[in-house]
C-alpha cells in the first residue's frame, strides 16, 4: 500500500488512464470477445498470450504471469517504481499532483479548500432565499413539482433571486475577493464597466455533490421564460463534469445491486422521494467513460432511462455502448407513452415503476427492439437487411447461452432456421489469425504459470486471496462473508492487512474494483492476484464459491489447532489436570465441526 498520495487521488489518476489506450502505445492488441490479446511486452513469445480486461482495466499475460492495473503496466514498461508511475499516469492526464513543498502546489490546494468553503456558503445562501417569505414563486414552483420539503432540504435545493449581483455581495462581505469568486464559477465579470454579476439568476438551484459528499458545483433550473432552461457551473478546480454524476453520494449507499441513470434534476429527485433511491443523472452532458467506470465500482448492472424522443434514444445508445465497452451489465428502462421518470411516478407510484424495472430490456433486446421500429420487416429486402443486422448484433454477444436464445426467438419469428441464423454469426466470430482462446492459453500455459505450493499453509493463502480477488470482482459477495469471515481469520500476515481494507471499503459502501485490488496489494503481489482474477475467478455461482473457500479455510484453522493441541497433549506432564481437560474438551469440539463441514 503507498501512501505518498491519497488514495482518492491515485484512484483518480487510474480511473483517467484507460488501460487499453495505454498499452495500446506499447502493443498491438486484437480483440477476442470482450478482452484484448497482443503479443507480451515483458517476454519473447510468437502466439499472443498476452491480455487486457477493458471490463476489469487489468493486464494478465499467461505465458510470463506478469499482471496488474495501468500503473503496475507502466511499472513494467518504462522501469519506474510505483511513485514514478503514478506521476507519469497523472501527467497523461493532466492531473496536477501535490509536490510537498512547491509553492504552486499548495497554493491550488488552499485554492480548492477556498473554492469547497464557497460553494457551501452559496448553497447556504440559494437555501435561504428558498424559505424567505418574498420568493414565493420558487415554493410554488417546487409545490407543482410534488417536491417535498423534506426531500428539497436533504438535497439542499436553493433559489437565486432575479437580483443581477445578491450573491456576489453577500460572499464579498464574507470575506472572499473577486478572483477566487471568479474561480468559483458562481460570478461573472462584465465585459464593459468591470462589474461583476451572478452566473445563476432567478433559477432553483440544485447543489451537486462529489462521491464523498463535498459540494463541487450547481445546476440551475429557470422559473420564469428564458433561456437555457438548465444551467450548470463551469468547470472549475473542483468540478469537472465528466467525472461526477448527480446524486451518487447518496445512490452508492442504497445497498442495491443496479443503478439507474435518468437524464435530469427533478427525475432524481422524484424519485429519490419515492425510495427509488439508487438513481443519479449525468451533468448536462453525454454519458462519459469516467462516469461508467464510476457506476461501475457502486453497481453489478446499471439500467437507462432516458427520453424516448429521438436525442434520448440516441443518448441512450451511445450510453449502452459505452457502459458494455467498459464491462458493465446494461439494461434500458422504457417508460410508456413516452413518459419521463418523474412523470411516471407520480402518476403511477414506485411499485408500477419498479414492475418497469424488473421489464427492462438487454443491450441486444433494445437494440432489436430499435432495428424493428427503424426496419420494415414485411417486405424481403426489409426483413434480409433486419437479419443481417441483427446477426451483426448476436456475433458481440460472448455468452452462448444468451445468443443462442436470441436465435430461437428471432427464428420462431421471422421463420428462419436457427442453423442459418447461427451459421451466419459463426463468419462474423470466427478468430483471427494466430490468436487463441482464453480456455487453451489457459488449458497450455496457466498450468506452468501457477507453481502453487503443496503445504497446507501454501493452499490456504491461495484460497484468502482468492477471497479477496472475488470480493474485488464482485462486492456483493461481502454480505456472505462478513457475518463468517473477518481478517483476523487470514492466515498471511499481508492477506490479513489487505483484508481490513477491503473489508472496511464494504462495510463503509466505498466498494472495490479489481484494478483498485491491485494497487492495494501493492508491486509484490499484483502480478498473483492478476492471475487469480484473470483465470481462477470466474466462477458460475460466487456466492457458492465463496462459501466453499470459507470451509476450507475454517477447516484449515481447526486442523491446525487440532495438531497444536495434539502436540500439548503429548507432553501433558507438564500441564496441569485442569488444563488438560479443557484441552481435551476443545479437542472434542474441534472434531466434531469437522465431521459437519
Amino acid at each position: 500500500m503507498h501512501k505518498h498520495y491519497s488514495e482518492e487521488l491515485i484512484e483518480d489518476i487510474r480511473i483517467s488512464n484507460d488501460i487499453l489506450a495505454v498499452v495500446g502505445e506499447y502493443v498491438r492488441l486484437e480483440r477476442k470477445g470482450k478482452n484484448y490479446f497482443g503479443l507480451c511486452p515483458f517476454h519473447n513469445e510468437k502466439t499472443p498470450s498476452f491480455c487486457v480486461d477493458p471490463g476489469k482495466q487489468l493486464y494478465y499475460c499467461f505465458g510470463c504471469g506478469k499482471g496488474g492495473s495501468v500503473i503496475q503496466f507502466i511499472m513494467e514498461a518504462e522501469n519506474f517504481d510505483y511513485i514514478e508511475a503514478v506521476k507519469f499516469l497523472a501527467e497523461r492526464a493532466r492531473i496536477p499532483l501535490p509536490e510537498g513543498d512547491s509553492e504552486e502546489e499548495k497554493t491550488i490546494a488552499r485554492k480548492k479548500q477556498d473554492l469547497l468553503k464557497i460553494n457551501i456558503e452559496a448553497a447556504r445562501f440559494f437555501y435561504e432565499q428558498l424559505m424567505d417569505l418574498k420568493n414565493s414563486q420558487a415554493r410554488e414552483y417546487l409545490n407543482r413539482r410534488k417536491i417535498s420539503p423534506n426531500i428539497a432540504r436533504k438535497f439542499g435545493i436553493g433559489y437565486s433571486p432575479e437580483e443581477w449581483d445578491i450573491l456576489y455581495r453577500y460572499l464579498r462581505k464574507k470575506g472572499y475577493d473577486d478572483d477566487i469568486l471568479l474561480e468559483s464559477g458562481l460570478v461573472i465579470k462584465g465585459k464593459n464597466n468591470g462589474s461583476f454579476f451572478d452566473r445563476f439568476r432567478g433559477r432553483i438551484i440544485f447543489p451537486i455533490f462529489d462521491v464523498r459528499g463535498n459540494l463541487i458545483g450547481f445546476g440551475g433550473r429557470i422559473i420564469n421564460d428564458g433561456s437555457p432552461k438548465y444551467m450548470n457551473s463551469p468547470e472549475t478546480l473542483v468540478y469537472n463534469k465528466r467525472k461526477n454524476l448527480y446524486a451518487l453520494n447518496f445512490a452508492k449507499n442504497s445497498k442495491e445491486k443496479r443503478i439507474i441513470i435518468v437524464e435530469g434534476y427533478m427525475d432524481v429527485i422524484s424519485l429519490h422521494q419515492y425510495g427509488i433511491i439508487n438513481t443519479v443523472a449525468s451533468l448536462g452532458t453525454a454519458l462519459t467513460e469516467s462516469q461508467g467506470k464510476l457506476l461501475k465500482k457502486y453497481a453489478e448492472e446499471i439500467i437507462i432511462s432516458y427520453d424516448a424522443d429521438s436525442a434520448g434514444q440516441a443518448a441512450t445508445m451511445r450510453g449502452l455502448d459505452l457502459l458494455n465497452d467498459i464491462g458493465c451489465n446494461v439494461k434500458v428502462l422504457i417508460i410508456p407513452n413516452g413518459k419521463d421518470p418523474d412523470e411516471f411516478i407520480k402518476k403511477n407510484g414506485p411499485e408500477a415503476f419498479k414492475k418497469l424495472l424488473e421489464e427492462s430490456l438487454s443491450l441486444v433486446e433494445y437494440k432489436i427492439r430499435i432495428l424493428k421500429k427503424d426496419i420494415d420487416t414485411n417486405t424481403t429486402d426489409g426483413k434480409i437487411s433486419f437479419l443481417n443486422k441483427a446477426v451483426e448484433l448476436l456475433s458481440k454477444v460472448d455468452n452462448n447461452m444468451e445468443r443462442e436464445m436470441y436465435i430461437k426467438k428471432i427464428s420462431k419469428e421471422y421463420e428462419i432456421s436457427e442453423e442459418s441464423i447461427y451459421a451466419e454469426v459463426l463468419k462474423r466470430v470466427k478468430p483471427a489469425k494466430g490468436f487463441r482462446t482464453v480456455s487453451n492459453i489457459e488449458a497450455n500455459k496457466l498450468k506452468n504459470v501457477r507453481k502453487k505450493g503443496n503445504s497446507e499453509f501454501e493452499k490456504v493463502i491461495e484460497c484468502e486471496r482468492i477471497l479477496l480477488s472475488v470480493l474485488s470482482i464482485d462486492n456483493s459477495v461481502y454480505r456472505v462473508v462478513k457475518d463468517r469471515l473477518n481478517p483476523e481469520d487470514f492466515e498471511d500476515e499481508k492477506d490479513k492487512e489487505i483484508a481490513k481494507e477491503v473489508f472496511s471499503r464494504l462495510e463503509n459502501n466505498r466498494g472495490i474494483v479489481p484494478a483498485e485490488l491491485i494497487n492495494l496489494v501493492g508491486d509484490g503481489l499484483s502480478d498473483i492476484f492478476a492471475r487469480l482474477i484473470q483465470g481462477e475467478c470466474n466462477f458460475d455461482d460466487n456466492n457458492k464459491a465463496v462459501m466453499d473457500i470459507i470451509r476450507r479455510m475454517e477447516m484449515y484453522r481447526l486442523d491446525k489447532r487440532e495438531k497444536e493441541i495434539l502436540e500439548l497433549l503429548s507432553t501433558s506432564q507438564n500441564h496441569s489436570q485442569e488444563d488438560v481437560e479443557k484441552l481435551k474438551l476443545e479437542l472434542k469440539s474441534i472434531l466434531l465441526k469437522k465431521k459437519s463441514k
